[in-house]
């Protein structure tokens, strides 16, 4: 069995969080979009959001919230500052 670590679990679950809050403000309309625009495959995507504890987050899912949305790293990855990125050398 494949041991994810719980700062990888965590790290999963912010990135769909900033996810949901990219599809409630209508930056992207949903899930499938998401994977549609950066072709990953859905159902992947999906085991990985109910199952993280069971799959690794591929660290290029990542720089798509990042570059694209303008989205926090350090959110992403330490849960600290706000969700969206303050500056651009936020993301520098």
């Amino acid at each position: 069995m494949f041991n994810v670590s719980p700062e990888a679990i965590a790290i999963t679950k912010r990135f769909f969080i900033a996810l949901d809050v990219l599809i409630g403000q209508r930056k992207l309309k949903s899930l499938n979009s998401f994977a549609k625009k950066y072709n990953i495959n859905y159902w992947n995507l999906c085991t990985l959001r109910n199952e993280p504890e069971r799959r690794v987050l591929k660290i290029e899912y990542i720089t798509c919230l990042i570059k694209d949305y303008n989205i926090s790293p350090w959110y992403i990855l330490f849960g600290t500052g706000n969700i969206f990125s303050q500056t651009t050398t936020d993301i520098l």
